[in-house]
C-alpha cells in the first residue's frame, strides 16, 4: 500500500514531509525558496499528523478537537504553496502582494477552523478513518478559496518555466510534476466533509514529496552527498525522538494513568515530560548521529575524496609528462567509472589528444585547433562544460533563438562534444592560460555528473596542468643536462659557460637574490683556498673546478619553486618555506644524471645541513656533510647577511662576520670559519665576477 491511505500512511506522509522540509531548510536558511518550503512542508506535516491523530480516537469530543486543529493546518497549505511558486520568479527575495494577502487570508480560515464556522462536527468516516470532519457554514468558500489559490500557484510555476535556464529547467518540470499529482490529492480531502463518501487519495502527496526528492537528488537543488547525508541524519534523529515522546506519552500514561481510548489533563503532564526528554536530546543525538553517518554509511566517499587529493599530490612527484598523463587517466577512469577518458594537451599550439582510455577510445593523436570550438569556449568561459547542460539552453528558444551567433556557438560545441562522445569536459589552466582538456565520457552507471563531481575533476585537471607543465620543465631541463653532459666530454668549456648561463637563470627569477651564486661562488673558492692542505680537499679529484659548479649551481633546485613563494615580498609561511625547502632536493634530482657531478649533487642536495644535524633535507651532523658543502653553507650564509631581502636590511659585514664566528660548531664547521675569517683578514672575500676563464684555470 503507498503511504497516505490509512493513519499508517498519513503518519509517514507527516516524517517524510518534516524531514525533507528541515533538510533544506537546514542547507541554505537564507533563501527565500527554502524557508518558504520549510513553511509548506511543516503546515502539511501537521495537517497529516493531525488526521492521523483524528483516526485513532473512538469518541467524538476528542475527535472533533484533532479534527479542527488538521483543517488549521490545512488552510496554511494553500498561502505557502502559492508563496513557493513565486520564488521561482525573477524576484524570489520579493514577497509578492499576492501571497501575503492570502497568507492573511490563511491565518483567518485557520483561527476559523477551530470553531464551528468550518469544521461544525465530525462524522464517521471511511474504513480506514473512525472520524472525518463535517463542513460548516464557511466550509465551502474555504474549499473554493483553497482550489483557486492552488491553482494559482501551479500557473505561477507553468508561467516559470519559460525564463529559466539550465539546470533549473529540468528542476522546476519535476516540481511541476510533483505539484499535478499532490495538488488533486489534497482537493480529494474536502468531498467527505460535505457528505460525499468518495476514498480521499492520500497517496498523492507522498507521491509529492517523492518527485521533489528526486528531483533534489537528480538536479541538485542542493548538494547530493549533504542531502543525502542530512536526510538520513534527521530521519533517524526525528524516529527516535517521535519513537520517545510515544512511548513517554502513549505506553506510560496508559500503564499509570488512563484508560485505553480516553485522553484527560494528565496526557498534558505526559506530553510536557515527553517534550522536555526531546529538548535535552536532540542535540548530542544529532551530533552523535553525524560522527556515525560520516563513518559509516559515507566512508567510500570521504576515502574516494581522500584519494583525489592523494593523487594530486603525488602527480607532483612523477617527472615523465607520457607517464603521468596515462597515470590521470587510469586514474579517473578506475574512479569515476567513466565510458572513456581523454586527455588533450597543447602541444605546438594546438590541442593534441595524448592519451585515450575506455571502451570507446578515440585515436590518440587527434588534433584541435586554438579556434575550435570546444578549446575556444573552454578558454573563453573558464569552467566545465557538460553536454547535458548544453542540450538544456538549446532548448530555451525564448532565451536562444534561432539563428543567432550565440545559440550557433552553442550548436556547434554540442556538435563538437558529440563527435568526441563527450558528456562532460574540463578545462585544465595554467596561469590563466588554457593547457589542456579532460574529456570525459558517459559514467558506467549512467549516473548524472554532481557538481561534486566538477569540482574536484576541475582541482585534479587544473593540478594535473602544473604538474605537467613542471614535468615538461624537467624534462627539459634533463634533456638540456644529458646534453650539457655529452658536450663535456667534447668540450669542457661549453659546459662551464652553460653552468653560468643556468646559475643566471636561477638568480633572474628572483630580483632580490640577482647576483647571489656569482658572489656565492667567489666566496667559496677563497675559503677553499686558505682550507687547500685539508685532507678532503686532497681526497676529490679536481676539487676546486667541482666546488666551483655547485657553488655556481647550489640554488638550481629553485627552478622548481613556485614564482608566488620565490618572490614573494615579507616572510613566508609556514607552508610556502616547506615548499622552499624543496629546492636542494629537486636541485640534486636535476643534476644527478649528469656523469662526473656525484659529488656536485650531493653538495647542492646538502647546503642548508647544519654541522649540529638540525638542517634540512637528511639531518646530515659534523663530518657526514660534504666538505664542499660546509664551504658552501658558510660563503652561503655571509651573501645571504651582507645583501637587503623584501624582508629585512643587509647588515654590515664585520656584524655578519660576528655572527657566523657565534655558530661555529653549531650551523657551521669551526674549520671552514676560521678559513673564511682568515680570507677576510686577507681581503680575500671580495666579489669576483664568475668567468669560464677562471673557472677553466
Amino acid at each position: 500500500m503507498i503511504p497516505g491511505s490509512g493513519p499508517e500512511g498519513l503518519i509517514a506522509t507527516a516524517v517524510v514531509g518534516l524531514v525533507l522540509g528541515l533538510t533544506v531548510y537546514g542547507r541554505n536558511r537564507s533563501a527565500p525558496m527554502s524557508r518558504a518550503w520549510l513553511r509548506l512542508c511543516l503546515s502539511a506535516g501537521i495537517w497529516a499528523a493531525a488526521a492521523a491523530v483524528l483516526s485513532l480516537y473512538r469518541t467524538f469530543g476528542e475527535a472533533i478537537f484533532w479534527a479542527r486543529v488538521s483543517q488549521a493546518a490545512f488552510s496554511l497549505i494553500p498561502a505557502y504553496f502559492l508563496q513557493f511558486t513565486f520564488c521561482w520568479g525573477e524576484h524570489p527575495e520579493r514577497l509578492h502582494p499576492a501571497v501575503l494577502w492570502n497568507k492573511r487570508i490563511a491565518g483567518v480560515f485557520a483561527l476559523f477552523s477551530l470553531t464551528p464556522l468550518i469544521v461544525s462536527d465530525v462524522q464517521v468516516g471511511l474504513s480506514e478513518f473512525s472520524f472525518y470532519p463535517l463542513a460548516g457554514p464557511f466550509y465551502g468558500l474555504f474549499a473554493a478559496w483553497f482550489v483557486a489559490v492552488t491553482l494559482w500557484g501551479f500557473g505561477v510555476l507553468v508561467r516559470s518555466l519559460r525564463t529559466q535556464v539550465g539546470h533549473r529547467v529540468n528542476q522546476l518540470r519535476y516540481v511541476i510534476l510533483a505539484s499535478a499529482i499532490g495538488l488533486p490529492s489534497l482537493w480529494s480531502m474536502m468531498p467527505l466533509a460535505f457528505g460525499v463518501r468518495i476514498p480521499p487519495a492520500g497517496q498523492g502527496l507522498f507521491l509529492f514529496y517523492g518527485v521533489i526528492a528526486y528531483a533534489i537528488l537528480r538536479w541538485r537543488l542542493m548538494d547530493i552527498r549533504i542531502a543525502v547525508r542530512n536526510t538520513l541524519i534527521y530521519a533517524a534523529l526525528y524516529s527516535v525522538l517521535v519513537g520517545l515522546f510515544v512511548v513517554v506519552v502513549v505506553m506510560l500514561g496508559q500503564w499509570f494513568f488512563y484508560e485505553p481510548g480516553t485522553l484527560d489533563r494528565r496526557v498534558i503532564g505526559m506530553s510536557l515530560l515527553a517534550f522536555g526528554l526531546v529538548t535535552l536530546l536532540i542535540r548530542p543525538l544529532d551530533h552523535w548521529l553525524r560522527r556515525f553517518t560520516d563513518r559509516h554509511l559515507f566512508q567510500k566517499q570521504f576515502e574516494w575524496q581522500k584519494t583525489l587529493k592523494d593523487a594530486s599530490r603525488g602527480m607532483t612527484r612523477v617527472t615523465s609528462v607520457d607517464h603521468l598523463m596515462k597515470l590521470m587517466a587510469h586514474f579517473i577512469g578506475f574512479r569515476v567509472r567513466v565510458v572513456h577518458v581523454g586527455i588533450f594537451h597543447l602541444t605546438r599550439g594546438e590541442f593534441e589528444l595524448k592519451v585515450s582510455r575506455g571502451r570507446r577510445k578515440q585515436t590518440e593523436g587527434l588534433k584541435l585547433s586554438r579556434s575550435h570550438p570546444l578549446p575556444a569556449w573552454l578558454e573563453n568561459k573558464k569552467e566545465p562544460v557538460s553536454l547535458d547542460e548544453i542540450g538544456v539552453l538549446l532548448q530555451n528558444e525564448k532565451l536562444f533563438p534561432r539563428r543567432t551567433i550565440v545559440r550557433k556557438s552553442l550548436e556547434e560545441l554540442a556538435g563538437a562534444m558529440r563527435g568526441l562522445e563527450a558528456e562532460v569536459c574540463i578545462p585544465a589552466f595554467t596561469k590563466e592560460r588554457l593547457r589542456g582538456i579532460l574529456v570525459l565520457g558517459e559514467k558506467l552507471s549512467g549516473a548524472h555528473y554532481s557538481q561534486e563531481d566538477m569540482d574536484l575533476l576541475s582541482t585534479l585537471a587544473n593540478e594535473g596542468a602544473v604538474a605537467l607543465e613542471n614535468a615538461q620543465l624537467y624534462e627539459q631541463l634533463v634533456h638540456r643536462m644529458r646534453e650539457i653532459e655529452d658536450l663535456y666530454r667534447r668540450e669542457h668549456r661549453l659546459f662551464v659557460h652553460t653552468s653560468i648561463a643556468l646559475a643566471a637563470a636561477v638568480d633572474a627569477r628572483d630580483p632580490y637574490t640577482h647576483g647571489h651564486t656569482e658572489r656565492c661562488t667567489a666566496y667559496a673558492i677563497s675559503i677553499a683556498e686558505e682550507m687547500a692542505h685539508h685532507p678532503d680537499v686532497l681526497a676529490v679529484p679536481r676539487f676546486a673546478e667541482l666546488l666551483n659548479i655547485a657553488a655556481l649551481l647550489h640554488d638550481i633546485g629553485k627552478i622548481g619553486v613556485a614564482d608566488e613563494i620565490l618572490r614573494k615580498k615579507g616572510r613566508l609561511t609556514l607552508r610556502e618555506m616547506d615548499k622552499m625547502k624543496e629546492h636542494p632536493t629537486i636541485g640534486a634530482i636535476i643534476l644527478q644524471p649528469i656523469k662526473g657531478m656525484e659529488e656536485v649533487a650531493m653538495a647542492v642536495k646538502a647546503h642548508h645541513e647544519r654541522f649540529d644535524g638540525k638542517g634540512y633535507p637528511d639531518g646530515l651532523r659534523g663530518e657526514e656533510i660534504p666538505l664542499m658543502t660546509r664551504i658552501i653553507s658558510v660563503a652561503d650564509t655571509f651573501d645571504s647577511m651582507t645583501t637587503d631581502r623584501p624582508y629585512r636590511r643587509r647588515l654590515p659585514e664585520s656584524v655578519a662576520i660576528k655572527e657566523i664566528e657565534m655558530c661555529a660548531g653549531t650551523q657551521f664547521d669551526p674549520q671552514g670559519v676560521e678559513a673564511f675569517v682568515r680570507a677576510y683578514r686577507k681581503g680575500n672575500v671580495v666579489h669576483r665576477p664568475v668567468t669560464a676563464a677562471a673557472m677553466l684555470q
